[in-house]
Formats: C-alpha cells, sequence, structure tokens
C-alpha cells in the first residue's frame, strides 16, 4: 500500500550524460522532454532504446532505475501512465495521484516476491507529456536499499522553478499544514516570520534519508561527489520553507550586501554549538533556525541559503581534515578568499565570533576544502 507514512521512514538534443565518470555526480538532462535529474553517485547507463527508454544499473548497490517518457496523446494522467509502467513489473501494483509542480503527478510502491522498490510519474512542463521513474531492487533488500531508490526519485527537475521546490517524493510524504510564526532576534531586533508546521520534521526526514545514503558511499570513489550531492539535496529541500522568511526579512535588512552578509554572520555566530553524533550530525535548517542551534555545516549552509535567496552569491565550504564546514560569499571586503568558477569568494565562518574574511590560522588552508555550489548561483560540477 502506498502512503506518506511509507515514505517517511533528436539524439544529440535527448540525453546528456553531464558527469558519468567514476567519482562525478551523474546529471541528467533532456533539452527535447524539458527535464533533468540530478542522480546519486554510481549510476551507469546499461541500456537505450530510442530517445525515450533508459536503463541505469548501480554499480555498487543491486538496484536498477528505468526511465521511460510518453507523448501527452498516449495517456490522460500521469496516474494512468504510471499503472501502464508498474503493471510490467508488479500487476495491480497502486498508483496514487497528487499534486506536484502545479501539475499531476502518481506514485506507486513496487512489492513482489522478486523485487521491491517505488516508481515515480510527473507531468513535464508546456504539455510535454509524462516522465515516469522506477527504481527496484531485490525484494529481501528493498528496505536497504529505499534510501537510494527514493533518493533516485526525488531527484527531478521538470522546469526552472523545480530546482527551488521540495522533490516530488519529499513533497508527497510531506504535505503543507498551518502556518507558524519563528522570531528572528538580532540584538535589539525582532522579526516574526512564516514558517509551516511541517518545515522542521519534513527536513529532518529529508537529512535523515540523505545521510543514510552519504554514508553508503564511504570508502569509495564517489564519497566527495556523494557528499556535495547531499548538501545539494538539503539546500534544494530548504529554498521553499525559507522563501517567506526571507521575503520578509529582505524588507528590513540594510540594502547593501556587504552590510548583510555582516547581519547575517553575525547572527549565526550567536547560535548554540550543538551536534548529535547519533544521528546525522545535521541540525535541519529550519530548527537551526527556530532554535538558533547547530554545527558548523548547518549554520554555515543556514547562511548560505538564506543569503542566496536575498539575490547574493554564497557557497559551502567543507573540510574532512578540519572536520569544518564555512559559508563564502562574493561579496567585497578584505580577508581570506576561496577561488571557484573566476570568482574568489570571501571566508565567513559562522562558528567563530569573527567578520567576514577571517578563519582560524590551523583551519586555513583552501587546499583542505571542496566547495559546493548550489541552483541559484550554478557552477560547473564536477
Amino acid at each position: 500500500m502506498v502512503s506518506q507514512k511509507n515514505l517517511r521512514a533528436p539524439w544529440a538534443v535527448t540525453l546528456w550524460l553531464l558527469a558519468a565518470a567514476a567519482g562525478s555526480a551523474l546529471e541528467l538532462t533532456s533539452p527535447q522532454w524539458g527535464y533533468s535529474l540530478d542522480l546519486p553517485e554510481g549510476y551507469s547507463l546499461t541500456e537505450k532504446r530510442g530517445t525515450d527508454r533508459y536503463h541505469f544499473s548501480h554499480e555498487l548497490y543491486p538496484v536498477d532505475l528505468q526511465i521511460a517518457l510518453y507523448p501527452p496523446e498516449q495517456f490522460d494522467s500521469a496516474q494512468k501512465a504510471l499503472s501502464w509502467v508498474t503493471d510490467q513489473l508488479a500487476p495491480q501494483a497502486p498508483a496514487v495521484a497528487f499534486e506536484w509542480r502545479h501539475r499531476e503527478a502518481a506514485i506507486g510502491r513496487i512489492e513482489t516476491e522478486a523485487v521491491g522498490g517505488w516508481a515515480l510519474s510527473v507531468s513535464l512542463a508546456d504539455g510535454k507529456g509524462y516522465l515516469a521513474l522506477v527504481a527496484y531492487g531485490p525484494a529481501e533488500r528493498a528496505v536497504e536499499l529505499e534510501p537510494l531508490m527514493i533518493s533516485s526519485l526525488d531527484a527531478v527537475f521538470t522546469d526552472e522553478g523545480s530546482y527551488f521546490e521540495n522533490g516530488p517524493m519529499s513533497a508527497f510524504a510531506w504535505p503543507p499544514e498551518g502556518s507558524v510564526t519563528v522570531p528572528y532576534r538580532n540584538g535589539s531586533n525582532t522579526l516574526d516570520l512564516s514558517f509551516n508546521q511541517a518545515d522542521s520534521d519534513a527536513a529532518q526526514a529529508l537529512v535523515d534519508r540523505e545521510f543514510s545514503l552519504l554514508t553508503a558511499f564511504l570508502d569509495t570513489p564517489y564519497v566527495i561527489p556523494a557528499w556535495k550531492r547531499y548538501y545539494r539535496m538539503i539546500w534544494r529541500d530548504s529554498w521553499a520553507r525559507f522563501s517567506k522568511a526571507s521575503f520578509m526579512l529582505g524588507t528590513v535588512l540594510p540594502p547593501d550586501p556587504e552590510k548583510i552578509l555582516g547581519e547575517l554572520l553575525s547572527w549565526t555566530q550567536g547560535f548554540t554549538y550543538e551536534r548529535n553524533f547519533a544521528g546525522s550530525d545535521f541540525t535541519n535548517l529550519p530548527k537551526a533556525f527556530a532554535t538558533e542551534s547547530g554545527d558548523c555545516d548547518s549554520r554555515a549552509l543556514l547562511l548560505v541559503i538564506m543569503l542566496n535567496q536575498l539575490g547574493i552569491d554564497a557557497i559551502l565550504l567543507v573540510s574532512p581534515e578540519y572536520s569544518h564546514a564555512v559559508a563564502a560569499v562574493d561579496s567585497p571586503g578584505q580577508g581570506a578568499r576561496y577561488e571557484l568558477g573566476g570568482k574568489r569568494y570571501l571566508i565567513a565562518d559562522t562558528t567563530a565570533k569573527v567578520g567576514p574574511g577571517l578563519i582560524a590560522q590551523d583551519m586555513a588552508d583552501s587546499s583542505k576544502y571542496f566547495a559546493v555550489s548550489f541552483y541559484a548561483f550554478p557552477q560547473k560540477r564536477d
């Protein structure tokens, strides 16, 4: 049975494999159909038929991913398109309709004696038809492999706006609830900002899922690209959760980007330092905002997404060697910088009460960090 609770635990322009080498993220885009995927690392294309059928197999885990595209005249709903696909693997599997990107989508669960997995169908933009994806593995390992399978289906983009909205699997599992206000306090100023009641729990569910997937890539050539994707998935899921709050905050912050950086950096530096070694060791961003707590990567990513929403280019820098993360911002100012994509980003350390451009000397070697850029200010992926 499919339920929201189940989830909480021409050829030249058809399909571009942007990066498929070992150790690289696999991103797919189809200008013809108008969709993209930011798949977990480790998939390789094993079969292709025409311009609308693709079969990927994972190199490390027994998971297969099938992609099919259908013109709009073939089916009159995403639900029927999905039923057509799932009937080939699991006849009579339920296909539940829901709305994503203001268009119809459908979700289904694959459960047979041989295989287990998930299926998704989404309506493409501009009436181009339907995209259907099925991720499955051996039935006896289906629960173990769910983070990989669900994350694969959640990484769908069907238009420009979908880069800034929860993925379809997350949207199905966590529909909006009522609104709540969360205070933003900085010095003597307090501003009540709007969030959704489900934001923290929904965001934590995605963090836990993606962390479980990330740990599966430890000690493999994919670990750094997987780490980058982990933060991209959190950033994407968090964007819409912060859109109202960031808009409200933007009305009272100074118009100068350098002053915005200074105020928000000072605010995050005042957070309580908090870690959870028993879980994902990452405080989801709505919770970090509401409780003014978190460790270095939670606080740095929170600063990045808020700056991004205010139109300021910022990236995340992560150092496995230093066990540290900082933000880096395309901003005027003096001090330490990180070069990426022809820009020199000013370091912003959220865990030490220092100004932009300052970082402890024993954590200052830029070669010890890798950079994570995000969809608002995209860089070439590596």
